[in-house]
């Protein structure tokens, strides 16, 4: 694919594929771009600064700014973390192991409710898709109902799907209990980390906030101690993010206003740059990218200060 460019001051402008973009200085995607112009490939310029050429390849695609798999739209939440991790350039094999098994869950409710649990609390993910939760356990690591089932470490507790109770509605019945950090480390007197795949899941019960929910099977991973925070399991912070979906408001002003400053300092310097060419000797393409930036840059500050105006 061919691409134009124009490397500015403080900003390259691309071209390619019928589009025309800004990538200033102070983006991520700067130093990538620069490099590889100077390396000769600029070919590859699009599966850096574009993420439907970043998931060629793969069985994920951007289809009007969604995340789809195997040609299926995944779910608000989980297309919205992909493109987080896409754009830190983090791993979400995890998530996509996750919805892999999700999908293997056989109750359409089932899978819904799941995605509430995790979105009112941060549980990691482990490599392989399943989450972590939480139970509260008597001091000799039994179960507080029937104390039969052994919660050590390694143990893994199960009972037929079918005996355990579906109801959202039925906030307290059979099944295996497992919750979020809060909600659990108020019952018994020790705290263990469970393993849950998410086709074991039955039912979120619609009150205590999305905060526990009945499963059929579990795996004890882990005697817990205190809350783990989002991410992948066992790896390092920095590394890897969880389902922390959402942000402040305060966190999401303060970026659309730097936003609106980077912009605007573009605007300036292209404005300037019109205004210094010759336009007797000046290249033509060059005055119409130049002009095609300049009407870029006017609508992305717009879209910016309407979405500003709506918080």
């Amino acid at each position: 694919m061919k691409v134009n460019y124009n490397v500015l001051s403080n900003s390259i402008v691309l071209n390619f594929n019928g589009k025309t973009m800004i990538i200033d200085a102070s983006d991520k995607r700067y130093n990538k771009v620069i490099t590889l112009i100077q390396d000769g490939n600029e070919d590859l310029i699009p599966s850096v600064v574009e993420l439907e050429f970043a998931f060629e390849g793969t069985r994920l695609s951007l289809v009007d700014g969604q995340v789809m798999i195997d040609g299926e739209r995944l779910p608000d939440a989980l297309s919205s973390k992909i493109l987080m991790l896409q754009d830190k350039e983090l791993t979400f094999d995890p998530l996509v192991n996750f919805w892999d098994k999700l999908k293997m869950n056989p109750s359409f409710n089932s899978r819904l409710q799941l995605f509430k649990f995790l979105e009112h609390n941060k549980h990691p993910l482990t490599k392989d898709g399943k989450f972590i939760a939480y139970r509260g356990v008597s001091s000799d690591l039994k179960d507080l109902h029937t104390g039969k089932f052994d919660n050590s470490v390694g143990s893994v507790c199960e009972m037929p799907r079918e005996s355990v109770d579906d109801n959202p509605n039925n906030t307290c019945s059979n099944g295996l209990h497992v919750a979020a950090f809060e909600y659990a480390k108020g019952f018994g007197s020790r705290l263990v980390e469970v393993e849950v795949c998410p086709s074991d899941v039955v039912t979120v019960p619609t009150d205590y906030n999305g905060t526990k929910m009945r499963v059929c099977k579990f795996k004890v991973v882990a005697l817990g101690t205190v809350e783990l925070d989002d991410g992948v399991y066992g790896e390092d912070d920095e590394e890897t993010d969880g389902f922390n979906f959402g942000e402040t408001d305060m966190e999401s002003e303060n970026e659309l206003i730097e936003a609106i400053e980077r912009k605007q300092d573009e605007l300036y310097e292209i404005i300037g740059s019109i205004s210094s060419v010759d336009l007797m000797s000046a290249d033509i393409d060059m005055i119409v990218e130049l002009k095609n930036a300049l009407y870029l840059l006017e609508d992305e500050l717009q879209s910016l200060q309407d979405e500003l105006d709506q918080l």
